[in-house]
């Protein structure tokens, strides 16, 4: 059989006129070929239909004296494709009738003898019919003016395949079953290449297997063709939405500066200690006055009640570092809506800022799980997250916000939460390049090791644990005698562990150099 003479399927032929211009009541096997075309006005005219034939039921044989559901069991005691017939003789009975069967059932408006006649000729030149269903597609992705409008349309043209946009392992839209291995299913890929012909990402279909070599051509053509006329409306949609995106994550931006700015001047206004001032907004309530802006729920953002924050921040972001990329802005807020609808993601400094709100502060457990599973997400983007402590209303947000910021800054885990950090948050304030660069003048043997991160980790965990090495080896995920080695070898490089004057200078300094040498990669 030649590429040319494959026989359409089910789900090809319904995509095409006349029975485009019908309704496809049940299609239990979308990947059925039809071989030919019965126009069946007698039921001993339907009882010679040969197999896999589409039998297109005359008005009056569907209505006279047999019925459509005496028609629907000879059709499937025969193996018919499957049944078009007209939407007079059409009920709720034989569409239940047919999908017990797992009979195809088409309805059509039109003359039945001219329906038969225009699908005869389709399944007679199926390549023509196919370029016909090309050229419909076309006409269906030039209506569309989104992303998911155009990956509606391929879905929908190429169902029961599915089909995502992708980049690197990401999904930015359309069906994440598009890129899981699933059996019984072939992969078609087009790559889709952004303004100057750079690579920007990739359509990926996923569809059954084909059940010959020749159908499985057929198929992949029709795919590609399909995927290659969706590339350029797509783009244009990713254009404008990212046009969008850009505006709005700039307009929250401004918004959340605004936000923090009124809040922070009410603070002020108070005229309290800063230890006083951040208990006004604590948990047990927010500070007088503190009522949301009404434009802040137009974006869609809920400040009242108990808000707790996060902040995300690149690994290796360093202090006067440019704004992040606006392209990784744009993927993030669209990942980020989907592993947590409802949570804005404002840029903010150099990273990213967002909030869960709750009308009352949930038990612990509670808040855990609800910050759980985004670790890959952090590890895709190569990013680290602080979690701030929950506080009620506008000031409690800002207040949480700048807790979870110290917490990125002084953890050292892909998650760090501020109620984890305790004091240690007072070390985020310290400068870490400005640390590396006083270290390489106070410890240079240790500046100069080629082992300096390991020690520099291992001096502070001792120090973290008041001296014990056993404390020190379980924070480390070592044994203690390897603690011993280090902190001896540390000895010798100069660091006085034991010194009362240095011990405290040397405490912040290595954790200092850990984070310089971590965000550098240079440890």
């Amino acid at each position: 059989m030649s590429r040319a003479t494959a026989p359409l399927a089910l789900a090809e032929l319904v995509r095409v006129d006349p029975l485009a211009r019908g309704e496809v009541a049940v299609l239990p096997d979308p990947a059925q070929r039809v071989l030919g075309v019965e126009l069946a006005e007698t039921f001993d005219r339907l009882a010679r239909t040969p197999a896999h034939s589409l039998v297109v039921l005359h008005a009056g044989a569907a209505t006279g004296g047999w019925s459509l559901a005496a028609a629907l069991h000879v059709a499937w005691e025969r193996g018919a494709a499957g049944v078009v017939v007209p939407r007079a003789a059409m009920s709720g009975a034989s569409a239940l009738l047919a999908r017990r069967l797992g009979t195809a059932l088409v309805v059509v408006d039109d003359d039945a003898v001219d329906v038969a006649l225009e699908l005869a000729a389709r399944t007679a030149a199926p390549e023509s019919a196919r370029a016909l269903r090309v050229a419909r597609c076309a006409e269906e992705l030039a209506e569309q003016s989104t992303v998911r409008g155009v990956l509606g349309v391929l879905n929908a043209e190429l169902a029961p395949g599915v089909v995502a946009l992708v980049t690197g392992s990401s999904v930015l839209a359309g069906r994440a079953a598009a890129v899981q291995q699933r059996e019984g299913y072939r992969e078609v890929r087009m790559a889709v290449n952004g303004p100057g012909g750079r690579a920007w990402a990739s359509l990926v279909a996923s569809l059954p297997e084909a059940t010959s070599a020749v159908a499985a051509e057929v198929e992949a053509r029709s795919a590609e063709s399909v995927l290659r006329l969706a590339r350029l409306p797509l783009l244009a949609a990713w254009a404008q939405r990212r046009l969008d995106t850009s505006a709005q994550a700039e307009a929250e931006r401004a918004a959340f500066a605004v936000l923090r700015a009124a809040a922070r001047s009410r603070a002020d206004g108070a005229d309290t200690a800063p230890g006083e001032r951040d208990a006004a907004a604590g948990p047990a309530g927010g500070a007088a006055g503190d009522e949301a802006p009404s434009w802040s729920a137009e974006l869609g953002w809920r400040v009242e009640g108990v808000n707790r924050a996060v902040r995300l921040e690149r690994t290796a972001a360093r202090e006067g570092d440019d704004e992040p990329a606006a392209e990784l802005t744009q993927l993030l807020r669209v990942q980020w809506a989907r592993l947590r609808p409802g949570w804005p993601l404002v840029p903010h400094e150099g990273g990213w800022v967002s909030w869960q709100n709750a009308a009352e502060e949930p038990a612990p457990a509670v808040v855990r799980r609800a910050f759980a599973g985004l670790e890959p997400l952090l590890a895709d983007h190569g990013l680290v997250m602080g979690v701030g402590a929950g506080h009620r209303g506008t000031a409690g947000l800002v207040r949480s916000v700048e807790e979870a910021c110290l917490a990125t800054r002084a953890g050292s885990d892909p998650v760090t939460w501020f109620e984890d950090v305790g004091v240690r948050a007072v070390l985020a304030q310290v400068s870490a390049p400005a640390v590396a660069d006083v270290a390489a003048l106070a410890l240079p043997r240790l500046a100069a090791a080629r082992d300096r991160l390991v020690l520099a980790e291992t001096v502070a965990a001792v120090l973290d644990h008041g001296g014990s090495l056993v404390a020190a080896s379980a924070e480390l995920g070592v044994h203690r005698n390897t603690v011993l080695a280090r902190t001896a070898r540390a000895r010798e490089l100069g660091l006085a562990l034991d010194d009362p004057a240095q011990r405290l200078p040397l405490h912040v300094a290595c954790h200092g150099l850990v984070r310089a040498w971590r965000a550098t990669g240079s440890g």
